[in-house]
């Protein structure tokens, strides 16, 4: 259970954080408008820069490519299973519920716990999840909240921010030639805002939010349910099954299967027609939860096989 206890204490520091975060919001300094511009911030560059840094920092290896792309097709059989799971579990109408449970935050959360935990490491390999969960996002997640196949766009799916990052790493990876330390080195410096930027956002969302409509209303707790615990356990029992032999590929997987709703359950919802205000609860509900349950499912993963 030793893994259990490392998730918990770097998930008090994020929480701790997010209070931060929260304090800004209610002392002015946090305002709508900061918090728009450091998500776009996030969103668009820091983020993905901490995946051109895992992989500038990495030296090459067929073996550490071949983990990753390992890394990405698990990520793609994980969301396919949910897919499948999540349309029984929901009535057509509950289109929000669906979403929320089927796409974890791998970015803002599963991200800076990956760095947390694994290392830079953990964060190369957890890339591979970041692009299958945005291309499963932004085709099957749209249509599923607009109900509207024309909506879907080939552009964004391959040019959307992580697919970029991720695929400018790869460049520098398998580049032939050693990248200047100068170079190096402010990459990695403008990488590490990731953590403490995204966790303050992340606590600054909690400002203005009804206590009472987050926690007291009980279908919302059903979805909660199984985005944190059902389809996790799924998810970490096809892990345990898969012939995967890279410990840290394991790890990363875990820890992406195991966070609470992305954040794009209530951003895309406000683009395209769904229910904003519902799917920001279900955000705001899992992210608190997840603080008990993410270090109950790496513990389960810790007794099948991350020893």
């Amino acid at each position: 259970m030793e893994i259990s206890f490392l998730v918990f204490e770097k998930l008090l520091a994020l929480f701790l954080l997010m209070g931060m975060g929260l304090l800004f919001a209610q002392q002015g300094i946090f305002t709508k408008e900061v918090t728009l511009q450091l998500s776009k911030l996030l969103t668009k560059f820091v983020a993905p820069s901490l995946f051109v840094s895992s992989f500038v920092e990495a030296e090459f290896s067929w073996e550490k490519l071949s983990n990753l792309g390992i890394s990405f097709l698990a990520a793609l059989l994980i969301l396919g299973t949910r897919i499948i799971i999540v349309h029984f579990l929901f009535p057509a109408q509950r289109n929000m519920d669906k979403y929320a449970t089927l796409f974890a935050n791998v970015g803002f959360m599963g991200t800076p716990l990956a760095l947390a935990v694994g290392g830079k490491e953990a964060v190369f390999y957890i890339s591979g999840f970041v692009i299958a969960n945005q291309l499963t996002q932004w085709t099957y997640g749209i249509y599923l909240i607009s109900r509207d196949r024309s909506v879907v766009n080939p552009r964004s799916l391959l040019l959307n921010p992580a697919t970029l990052g991720t695929v400018i790493g790869i460049f520098f990876f398998v580049l032939p030639i050693e990248i200047p330390q100068v170079f190096v080195g402010a990459v990695d410096s403008f990488a590490a805002l990731n953590t403490p930027l995204s966790t303050l956002v992340l606590g600054a969302y909690f400002y203005k939010a009804s206590p009472r409509q987050i926690f007291l209303y009980r279908p919302a707790y059903q979805t909660a349910f199984w985005r944190l615990i059902g389809t996790s356990v799924f998810s970490i029992l096809l892990i345990w099954a898969l012939p995967i032999g890279e410990t840290d590929v394991k790890l990363a997987l875990s820890i992406a299967s195991a966070s609470p709703s992305a954040l794009n359950t209530a951003l895309l919802s406000q683009v395209y027609g769904g229910d904003y205000e519902y799917g920001s609860r279900l955000v705001l509900l899992t992210t608190t939860l997840s603080l008990l349950t993410i270090p109950i499912v790496m513990g389960l993963a810790g007794i099948l096989y991350l020893n």
